[in-house]
């Protein structure tokens, strides 16, 4: 049975990530740093463990939508969010995805979500059981799409590869 809830229903945890100075990430260390596209860097202590989605806030590329694990800082950029405990998180992952974020955005010189605009969001979801099924098929599809993916990559390395021994 699939029940309307909003956002703010499903999660423990929707908020945007702490504010970090540009001199604490470094190209390397302990904690990737993520921002609202992806990693920014690295510093030497964490804001979130566990599992989350994270969402791009802010930028080109807001509304996009990842998952990560373990020990991250998470920047002002970017949205944690977490399933509570009736809600599965990587189901969370796909519906965000589904939902297109992006579209809510506030366009101004710098698009941006408002987290409290998204926590009002409607959506149906099913039971947590039936999330994790639909989350573990639709992730058989993820890391197939990866594999290919790698092997796109691959063939075009190689072409060039070749052409490059034919022609000089």
């Amino acid at each position: 049975m699939w029940a309307e809830k909003t956002l703010s229903d499903l999660c423990c945890e929707f908020r945007s990530g702490r504010n970090i100075s540009a001199t604490l990430i470094h190209e390397s260390g302990d904690y990737p740093v993520y921002g609202g596209n992806g990693i920014r860097g690295y510093c030497d202590h964490y804001s979130h463990k566990g599992e989350y989605v994270v969402v791009g806030r802010q930028g080109a590329l807001c509304g996009n939508v990842r998952l990560i694990r373990g020990q991250n800082y998470l920047s002002e950029h970017a949205i944690a969010v977490r399933a509570n405990e009736e809600n599965d998180t990587k189901f969370l992952l796909y519906l965000l995805d589904f939902m297109n974020l992006g579209q809510y955005s506030d366009q101004g010189a710098q698009p941006g979500l408002a987290v409290n605009k998204l926590l009002r969001l409607k959506c149906n979801v099913p039971e947590k059981k039936i999330q994790s099924k639909i989350s573990a098929f639709l992730l058989t599809y993820d890391k197939q799409i990866t594999f290919q993916e790698s092997i796109l990559s691959l063939l075009t390395a190689q072409r060039k590869a070749f052409l490059q021994q034919l022609f000089i």
